[in-house]
């Protein structure tokens, strides 16, 4: 495919399969999350191909929670991914479309009794999240005679100021992993455990456009690395979890925006000229508005998007000379274990819905959606910028592009689609079909709710030669309100 940036390849891919969309939304309805599956493919290939070019002992694992579904698993197991699964029922709907387990990964914190066994009967590694987890698995190798094999998953790394806070997951203030401190007496523990060590694991968070961050993570890891191998223990696989991050805008936009915001900030421009809802700082620390402010957490622009943040990382040399291959061989040569989900599926996705209206609010056009952040739930994290476009009609020649928020449906103040104002091609009107671009990832589940009696909007994937599968139907009435008639009873 010809190499351009991904809104344009995703502009293109709405041109090509116009027919194909349109028999979607007559049969699935607005608002509707589509993902093109040639897109998809785009992007595994790329981090396939590094891996097989630079470090051939790689397993790329596609993060399940990026877009639980049936068919997203489906499609990564078709390109040869594994996958990287956060509950019992990803790791169930992992192994039903027939990713091999020995190329899955279970991840999460809080593992349940269940999720524990089913990880253990499949033989996939397990990322050990605390010592009571260890107690359990152990209780459980020894009730089943069995050895699980297992991860340590790590955190307390200095990775502040690379994504958002809520979203950075291996520094000090986490919920995940044991701290770095801890390694040598779990390793010390570990040598006489029914539980098989295979190596360590971390995830730094998502979005990370700042390849410094997994610079941070390598130096780290080959330290604990080694200090497993001192303990006796041997060192084979290594996971450095996902976070690879996606060029949502073009340096030139990126750097445009945040010195708009910047001059908002420091009072140099009207409310006019805002261009973050309710003057939202984003990034930026609104208490540091003098000449050294700078943009601190999740960025929208980076010089190494997807793939080629992966390429970064293994060509990375340490201060002593050595590469980030040759380390690895230096210490056995172990599996790499790479977890992308953002960088894979958000730029092969767009969501389609409806406009409902345009008002003024203190001099600035807001677009109202028939969508709300329930169905694009990523601003619940962190306010997101997607680029967005008003479906182009066939007198569009003579209209003016605009800058406007995107407000919407719910029944409250907060649910803003874009906190950050956003250009447009030309001023919408209530009918128009509205594209937001890049939302393969997250935005349709991960705070997918029927919130105000909304229904959960359909997913539908679309091949190249234009065959649509329908990942998720949209709910029905009963789905959100229950059957009608008496309410179900439970009966002693």
């Amino acid at each position: 495919m010809e190499d351009l940036g991904t809104t344009k390849r995703l502009e293109r891919q709405l041109e090509r399969h116009e027919a194909a969309i349109d028999m979607a939304v007559d049969r699935l309805g607005l608002p509707l999350h589509v993902l093109f599956l040639e897109e998809m493919e785009q992007a595994a290939r790329g981090f396939l191909n590094v891996a097989s070019s630079t470090y051939p002992n790689s397993i790329v694992a596609f993060a399940a929670k990026s877009n639980p579904c049936r068919g997203a698993l489906r499609a990564a197991g078709r390109l040869g991914l594994g996958a990287d699964t956060a509950s019992e029922y990803e790791l169930r709907a992992a192994l039903e479309e027939d990713i091999d387990p020995s190329r899955i990964t279970c991840n999460g914190n809080a593992k349940s009794e269940r999720y524990l066994r089913e990880a253990i009967a499949a033989d996939a590694l397990i990322a050990v999240d605390n010592a009571d987890e260890i107690d359990r698995l152990e209780s459980l190798a020894q009730e089943r005679s069995l050895r699980p094999r297992i991860l340590i998953r790590l955190r307390g790394m200095p990775l502040s100021g690379l994504t958002s806070e809520d979203q950075t997951t291996a520094s000090d203030w986490t919920k995940f992993g044991f701290h770095l401190e801890e390694a040598p007496a779990l390793f010390a523990h570990l040598k006489s455990s029914p539980l098989q060590f295979a190596g360590i694991s971390a995830h730094i968070g998502t979005q990370i456009a700042n390849a410094v961050g997994y610079e941070r993570l390598l130096a780290h890891f080959f330290d604990v690395a080694q200090a497993a191998i001192s303990a006796g223990l041997e060192m084979r696989f290594i996971d450095v979890g996902g976070g690879f991050p996606v060029r949502f805008l073009s340096e030139a936009d990126w750097r445009r925006f945040t010195e708009r915001l910047l001059k908002r900030l420091r009072g140099q421009a009207p409310i006019e000229e805002a261009v973050t809802w309710s003057d939202l700082p984003m990034g930026y620390d609104r208490t540091r508005n003098d000449a050294s402010a700078a943009w601190v957490g999740k960025s929208y622009f980076t010089d190494h998007p997807a793939a080629d943040m992966l390429q970064y990382l293994l060509d990375y040399t340490f201060e002593d000379g050595r590469t980030t291959v040759e380390r690895l061989e230096e210490i056995g040569s172990p599996t790499l274990i790479i977890e992308p989900g953002r960088s894979l599926m958000a730029p092969a996705g767009v969501t389609l819905c409806e406009v409902m209206g345009v008002k003024q609010v203190l001099g600035h056009h807001v677009v109202a959606l028939d969508l709300g952040i329930n169905n694009h739930g990523t601003n619940l994290i962190s306010p997101d910028i997607f680029p967005a476009a008003v479906q182009r009609v066939a007198d569009e020649d003579g209209d003016e592009s605009i800058e406007a928020f995107l407000a919407g449906r719910l029944c409250f103040s907060g649910d803003m689609i874009s906190k950050a104002k956003v250009p447009l091609n030309r001023l919408p009107t209530r009918g128009d079909r509205f594209i937001l671009f890049h939302t393969g990832a997250y935005g349709a589940d991960h705070f997918a709710s029927q919130s105000c009696g909304f229904p959960r909007p359909a997913k539908a994937a679309i091949h190249a030669d234009g065959r649509i599968e329908v990942w998720r139907e949209a709910d029905r009435f009963e789905d959100v309100f229950g059957p009608a008639g008496d309410s179900l009873r439970l009966d002693s």
